[in-house]
């Protein structure tokens, strides 16, 4: 198995995640946790009234958690995981601050 599979190349990330296949179901379950739960909070806030905030809840929540059940490798299970957190925190924000 290559190294370089398991760098995402971003130090900060590749020191929480080090050696993510090692750690791979229990990254996996606290990411599911965590992207099922923002997701649900973040369509609460507001994102239901909207139907584009909606519709980008709902691709990256299903596509980061698509990966995960899909056994995708860590790097894609981790990237689509932080851009559905990231989406996450941006329609949040804007719901609670408009």
């Amino acid at each position: 198995m290559n190294k370089e599979e398991n760098v995402t190349g971003i130090a900060f990330i590749d020191k929480i995640f080090f050696d993510a296949n090692l750690n791979r179901y229990g990254i996996m379950a606290v990411l599911i946790v965590v992207v099922g739960c923002l997701g649900g909070i973040a369509v609460g806030t507001g994102g239901i009234e909207s139907t584009f905030q909606l519709f980008l809840l709902a691709f990256s929540t299903m596509f980061a958690l698509s990966m995960m059940l899909a056994v995708a490798p860590m790097k894609w299970v981790i990237w689509s995981s932080l851009l559905a957190l990231l989406i996450d925190l941006i329609v949040i924000s804007y719901n609670l601050l408009s």
